[in-house]
């Protein structure tokens, strides 16, 4: 029974002591171990950017269309002015040569 039972204990704590272990550390010449970690770094920084440059753009795609209304809305209402500025200074003209 108590063959059993140290038996069982130790195969529950060598099971553990493996799930815990999920880091690997390279030894000083390891360049294939050191190579996948410099590999996998590489791509979760590059994630990392990626998500950082779309969120950026989409900033600043709302930027420039919120600033494209405004300039179009300024042009629209000069327009306008120019429109009636013209069309009184036709008028006068008009007046001025009926008389």
């Amino acid at each position: 029974m108590r063959k059993l039972f140290l038996i069982s204990v130790f195969l529950l704590a060598n099971l553990n002591i493996s799930l815990i272990a999920d880091e690997n550390k390279c030894g000083a010449f390891n360049f294939g171990c050191k190579t996948k970690k410099f590999i996998e770094n590489t791509k979760e920084y590059q994630k990392k950017s990626f998500d950082k440059s779309k969120e950026q753009v989409s900033k600043t795609s709302e930027k420039v269309k919120k600033g494209t209304g405004l300039v179009i809305k300024d042009v629209k209402e000069s327009v306008g002015e120019v429109k009636k500025d013209m069309k009184d200074a036709v008028d006068g003209v008009k007046k001025e040569m009926k008389k």
